[in-house]
This record gives structure tokens, C-alpha cells and sequence, in this order.
């Protein structure tokens, strides 16, 4: 009897909690760019990230993704290397898919989803090892803001690598699709073509950033820019106000 009284017990408290592919179509409703990053750019993200830790060799401390959106660019981080990573995101349904994502590939404690303005981000001066931003920047209301920000969280030594489009590592077949995919969205929207100011460089070098480069991709569609913040360079002159309160590592 007292075993069938605990069972019973238990039974309320388990169907309280809602079912996890309802609540996942939920929020796929509210965040319609997970059913695009599953399917039509599902290789970017692994081939993106073995390209990150090829060209920088970064694979301990920490990294935070700017505008990470369901997380797809950091998990793929997570697997091949030993790096924290915050995925940033200002979408709550976003930062909700990323939580349930990386559960789902037991990376929990590696990958922290964050809802926060890239341009306000509560996170301390100092703390990234790596900061990466794909498809994101372009969308910010103030871009320069968000740049400072990540700038601001960079380790002296750090680096940067923003912009928008796919990875030089993609198999030939896929980026010919991803670009056929992308020139035919052109044609449907004329006005979605993301592009770096030209005078990008120029202005970041006036607050100081000098060490930044603008890299252009396998396509007409990439466009990536590089940011380091020298090793004697620990930027107080960009510190937050809410960097007292910030997580560390």
C-alpha cells in the first residue's frame, strides 16, 4: 500500500509540467528562423565552428555568440571543444529553444543561454576568450554599440569574428546550394542583402579598436569582420554599468 501511495503521489507533480514537443512548437511558432537554421543552414554551423577553432585555435575558456538564436552555433562549438559558451540572444522564445536544445544534447553547464541587447550585455569586462557574432550584427539598432560591448568583454588577446554568411569549409555541393538558396531569396527581397559598412574599419580605429580587418567569404553573401584587443589592452575605458553584476566564468 505504501508503495502504490507513493506512486500516486508522484503521478500530480509529473503531469504538471506541459509536454516538451508542445512547448518546443510553441516557441518554434514565436521563433520562426529555427525551422531555416535546421534545415536550409544546418551545415553552416558545424563547418563554421571547425573553422573558428582552425583559424584561431582557441578551444578552452570562454566564448559568447552575439544574436545566438537557438543556440546552433555554440552547441556546435561545445562538441569540439572545451569552451563555456554564452549564447546571447534578446528573443526570449530563442533563448527558451536554446535552453531545451542544449539539454537535448547534454551540453548543459557548457552552453548558457543569455537573454540580453548585444548592446547592453551583462556580462563582465574581460571575460571572452572568443566572440562571435553570424547573421546577427546587421540587425542591431545600433551597431557601433554592439561592437563596443563586444569589444568591451574580449580578453586582452582575444578575438572577434563577426559578420554574416556560411564557412570556406563547407562541402563545394552545400555552399553551391546555400548560394543558389541565397540568390533566390535576392531576387523574392531585393532589401536582404546583408552588407559591412565600408566605413566600418575606420570608425572603429577612431575609438581606438585598431586592430580590426574586414574578410570576405567564398561568396558574395560573406562578409566577416575581425577584431583583437591587444594583449597589454584591458579597455576599462569600455567598461558597462552593469558589469559589477556580471557573470564570470
Amino acid at each position: 500500500m505504501k508503495r502504490l501511495f507513493l506512486i500516486g503521489a508522484l503521478i500530480p507533480c509529473c503531469v504538471a509540467f506541459p509536454q516538451e514537443r508542445d512547448y518546443r512548437d510553441e516557441l518554434t511558432a514565436r521563433f520562426p528562423f529555427y525551422q531555416t537554421a535546421r534545415t536550409v543552414f544546418a551545415p553552416v554551423y558545424p563547418a563554421l565552428a571547425r573553422q573558428l577553432v582552425q583559424d584561431y585555435g582557441i578551444s578552452k575558456g570562454v566564448a559568447v555568440d552575439l544574436g545566438g538564436a537557438d543556440g546552433s552555433l555554440a552547441i556546435e562549438l561545445a562538441k569540439i571543444t572545451d569552451l563555456k559558451i554564452y549564447s546571447v540572444d534578446i528573443d526570449p522564445a530563442a533563448v527558451r529553444l536554446c535552453h531545451m536544445i542544449v539539454d537535448r544534447n547534454q551540453l548543459t553547464g557548457r552552453v548558457l543561454a543569455v537573454e540580453a541587447d548585444a548592446a547592453d550585455l551583462p556580462l563582465r569586462d574581460g571575460l571572452a576568450d572568443l566572440v562571435v557574432s553570424r547573421n546577427s550584427l546587421f540587425q542591431w539598432p545600433d551597431l557601433m554599440a554592439g561592437l563596443r560591448e563586444a569589444y568591451r568583454i574580449l580578453k586582452p588577446g582575444g578575438v572577434a569574428y563577426m559578420g554574416g554568411g556560411f564557412s570556406r569549409l563547407l562541402e563545394p555541393g552545400e555552399l553551391r546550394r546555400l548560394i543558389e538558396w541565397s540568390e533566390d531569396k535576392l531576387r523574392r527581397k531585393p532589401d536582404s542583402m546583408l552588407a559591412m559598412p565600408k566605413d566600418l574599419a575606420a570608425r572603429l580605429s577612431a575609438e581606438g579598436m585598431t586592430q580590426v580587418r574586414i574578410i570576405e567569404g567564398p561568396s558574395r553573401f560573406d562578409w566577416w569582420l575581425e577584431m583583437r584587443k591587444p594583449e597589454a589592452d584591458a579597455g576599462p575605458e569600455l567598461s558597462a554599468p552593469n558589469a559589477a553584476n556580471a557573470p564570470g566564468q
